[in-house]
């Protein structure tokens, strides 16, 4: 007797489990199985189940995710928990380096559905053109990226290692949220990993794949309580979201999972969590404890950093003075630099850039300076401050910008050069409205151009040892109240050392801004002085058409002003993307000047560096137009 009533006590406890335990869910909102292969909600492989906006595809017990363009890739796992799913990336098309979606242009995301690419994928682009060499980062297409030796490694992509420039990217941000975009000029292949750990050999890579994610679903809408029977422990009510509208929502005690169930609350009812309260008395020593502590370690960090400090200025110190051969800057004192600045306060910010800020700033004496300072926690910014004063230190030129002095006694090292009034030439072309300029004329245009070549040309030519400076480029490029050019920004330039005199070129590893960076020395880190001709060649195309060096608001094929107006120099219609201030009214002599600067700029952008004309022959150039220009040039 008594074992018989155990057995039915025990079944039951087991049907009490059975309901406790159970989820609540119905055929009409879990899709059945895919082959051997789970549909989770929201996922819906049919218009019965799931989440319509959430479709998948099955076919012959395999999932499919069908993208814009026709193009559709293999689901090889879905996590649920986390709302991410990992798909297939495509095959090459036989004996090429061709995505078998190229045609498709790439994997393209349909933005109206709530699927985009996580920021989890390394992304190698393959066969790709030069036009990749102008894109900002984080893409990297040098010759050392990984792209090379993975291409080199897999047999599959053999094809692949004809082509000799790939790059590699992680995705994540607006421009790739949606797309992996391939096309004729750009990259015409790749390759995704998941989490891939770059600093691994090829042979230790994962399977490639492209993980997606799905925005967390709202509960299955309804019009009244029969259409709830699809999730159990629900009830019909309105949609706090978007009134008018009504949701299954579960019941008091459960909450929605977003994967098709209301489970019940682990914490109570309201489905929240109780927290113990520690003692008083405990929470108080600790916290004695920890003021004594804190105390101790804030005095002891400010000994620690005013002995930092002072090793700090003498390492400075040692850098300036080490193979500098010209003049030794003025050192300022950190408290009159501070003062001059007011405390670097944002009013007086004059300009930011990759490394650095600088402020306006007044010395005692009213004179009015600029004063450059790397941006915080930034190493390499530092090292680019005292690089541009050693620079400065070794040249004098009427176009090249006037170092004042430096101090190095601050936690980071300041530099205060002459402070140029007008803006950059990047202002005046692109941005003149804003400013209530009036725009350029032709003639200025050229004047600012040769002091700008003139001011390289002593770089190369005439400074000892010689200087190549590796950021030419339009906003680099000053204007004091007569519109006469300074160069600036010597961070990133480089002295040439007397047992680098005799090399054709110096090996370095390749640093500028992309749109002005000479492809020659990108792919191959030779630095010459022929880098910065090519770089001026950019700035010679900025002010024959007033057009931006990268812009994305142009067609995707013209986004790199150099590429752009090699194809128009091709069609002999350079006239037509002439600045109109410039070109209207013009004579027909200015005309002829500005064709010929045009082909100046042409030779300066040569493929071949050592086509290019000397920065020396550049200035001798543009002084000849220019004495065309005003009527002063020789008859002969």
């Amino acid at each position: 007797m008594e074992r018989n009533s155990l057995l039915i006590i025990t079944f039951f406890v087991m049907i009490i489990n059975t309901v406790l335990s159970y989820k609540g869910t119905t055929p009409g909102l879990i899709c059945g199985n895919c082959g051997k292969t789970p549909v989770p909600y929201p996922l819906s492989t049919g218009p019965n189940c799931g989440d319509q906006s959430y479709k998948v595809r099955c076919s012959a017990g395999t999932l499919w995710f069908d993208t814009k363009g026709n193009s559709s890739y293999v689901i090889t796992s879905i996590s649920p928990q986390i709302q991410k799913m990992v798909v297939k990336t495509p095959t090459l098309y036989p004996n090429t380096c061709l995505s078998s979606d190229f045609y498709s242009e790439g994997i393209q995301l349909d933005p109206n559905l709530p699927f985009n690419i996580t920021g989890s994928n390394t992304i190698l682009l393959l066969n790709c053109t030069y036009n990749m060499l102008h894109l900002q980062a984080p893409i990297n297409c040098s010759s050392t990226c990984i792209c090379h030796p993975y291409v080199n490694k897999i047999q599959e992509f053999a094809a692949c290692r004809r082509q000799s420039l790939c790059c590699i990217f992680r995705t994540g941000g607006s421009q790739n949220e949606y797309m992996i975009r391939l096309n004729s000029n750009g990259c015409m292949a790749y390759q995704s990993f998941v989490g891939l750990d770059t600093s691994l050999p090829v042979e230790k890579w994962p399977q490639p794949g492209l993980e997606l994610m799905w925005q967390i679903p709202d509960p299955p809408a309804c019009k009244n309580e029969v259409d709830c029977n699809v999730l159990p422990f629900s009830k019909c009510l309105g949609d706090p979201k978007n009134p008018g509208k009504k949701r299954c929502v579960c019941k008091s005690g459960r909450y929605w999972d977003a994967q098709g169930y209301c489970q019940k609350c682990r914490h109570g009812t309201a489905c929240k969590i109780q927290r113990n309260k520690a003692p008083l008395i405990a929470v108080a020593v600790v916290s004695v404890l920890l003021m004594l502590l804190g105390g101790f370690l804030v005095h002891r960090r400010y000994l620690i950093k005013r002995r930092t400090i002072r090793l700090l200025v003498k390492e400075r110190e040692e850098i300036l003075s080490a193979n500098t051969s010209g003049k030794s800057a003025k050192v300022f004192s950190g408290k009159e630099i501070k003062k001059s600045t007011n405390y670097f306060d944002k009013e007086n910010l004059l300009g930011s850039g990759g490394f650095g800020e600088v402020f306006k700033g007044t010395l005692d004496d009213g004179t009015i300076v600029a004063v450059k300072r790397a941006k915080p926690g930034n190493a390499k910014g530092t090292l680019q401050v005292l690089n541009e004063v050693r620079i400065l230190c070794q040249v004098n030129h009427r176009s090249l910008v006037r170092l004042l002095g430096c101090c190095v006694e601050l936690e980071l090292p300041l530099l205060i050069y002459e402070y140029i009034p007008n803006g950059t030439l990047f202002e005046h072309l692109h941005g003149f409205r804003l400013r209530e300029w009036a725009p350029l004329s032709w003639l200025r245009r050229l004047v600012i151009g040769h002091q700008t070549a003139d001011g390289l040309a002593y770089l190369h030519s005439s400074a000892v040892p010689p200087i190549y400076h590796r950021d030419v480029k339009s906003s680099n490029i000053l204007l004091d109240n007569k519109l006469d050019a300074k160069v600036s920004d010597f961070g990133l330039s480089r002295l040439v050392e007397l047992s680098e005199s005799e090399n054709t070129h110096i090996n370095t590893t390749a640093q500028g801004t992309l749109g002005y960076l000479d492809p020659e020395y990108y792919l191959n880190l030779q630095l010459t002085d022929r880098s910065d001709v090519y770089s001026f060649g950019v700035v010679l195309l900025e002010l024959l058409t007033s057009k931006k060096a990268i812009d994305f608001n142009r067609d995707e094929e013209d986004v790199n002003l150099v590429v752009y107006m090699k194809r128009i120099m091709d069609q002999d219609i350079l006239k037509e993307v002439i600045d109109p201030f410039i070109k209207e009214g013009a004579s027909k002599v200015e005309m002829e000047t500005i064709k010929a600067v045009g082909n100046l700029a042409a030779a300066c952008l040569d493929d071949r560096r050592q086509n290019r004309p000397s920065m020396k022959e550049v200035a001798e150039e543009l002084e000849y137009v220019i004495g065309i220009v005003t009527g002063q040039a020789s008859k002969s």
